[in-house]
């Protein structure tokens, strides 16, 4: 039986749509920052299945993820309680506390 691990989406390679996806947007040229084709697809994708009054922020990993959406949530002198042992507590590096 072969392995596999879900812990993470970097524990194995990446799919070859997505492989070949990334190679077709490395040709050419184009604005970055939220200025090129694919980021006004990927956001015009999102507003069609959640509605166009939500707001759409793209982020780099699964931290900045979990810091933006905290920090969505929660006012400056608000707080969040997790479990010692939750992911937000263990894993992110004080990440969040960056923020408050």
């Amino acid at each position: 039986m072969i392995w596999r691990g879900f812990g993470s989406d970097n524990h194995a390679g990446v799919h070859p749509e997505v492989i070949a996806s990334i190679m077709s947007a490395n040709l050419g040229h184009a604005h970055g920052y939220g200025e090129d084709p694919w980021t006004a697809e990927a956001t015009a994708t999102l507003k069609r299945h959640l509605g166009d009054e939500c707001d759409i922020a793209f982020v780099f990993n699964g931290t900045g993820a979990n810091c933006v959406s905290l920090a969505a949530v929660c006012r400056p002198w608000e707080s969040v309680i997790c479990a010692s042992t939750a992911h937000i507590n263990c894993d992110e590096c004080a990440a969040p506390e960056h923020l408050a």
